[in-house]
């Protein structure tokens, strides 16, 4: 049959392996993507190095290869820098429009990822971030 001494190390050993192979996704190696259809609320403030942008638009795209046909969701930057937009949990791409965008080269692609949450949240964003583009 065999030592029993090493039947007792072959089976931790083994359920060590299945633990790892089932942790590693053993998939198809693409990452996860959001296909839910709930909504949650951001709101938040832009600012461009410190002063808030007093008007453009704001825009979450929830779109993804599971939610191909869902459109961004844009809102107005009001006056003192604030926002309110409804969007799809989960991923979106956040993009800017305006006129503080316009001026500078650098903020004109400005782009951030963003995981809306369920339910209400607050974002500020602060351009130009490390992370943007």
């Amino acid at each position: 049959m065999g030592d029993p001494f090493l039947l007792r190390l072959k089976r931790p050993m083994l359920t060590g392996l299945l633990v790892l192979a089932s942790a590693s996704g053993c998939g198809s190696g693409r990452p996860s993507v959001d296909t839910s259809t709930s909504e949650g609320t951001v709101r938040g403030t832009v600012k461009v190095r410190g002063k808030p942008v007093t008007a453009g638009k704001i825009s979450f795209d929830p779109s993804n290869v599971a939610r191909k046909s869902e459109p961004a969701r844009t809102a107005p930057i009001g006056s003192d820098g604030s926002y309110t937009v409804k969007t799809l949990i989960g991923l979106n791409q956040v993009t800017f429009s305006g006129p503080a965008f316009n001026k500078e080269r650098e903020l004109q692609d400005a782009s951030l990822r963003y995981e809306v949450p369920q339910g209400e949240t607050t974002y500020n964003i602060e351009l130009p971030e490390a992370a943007a583009r």
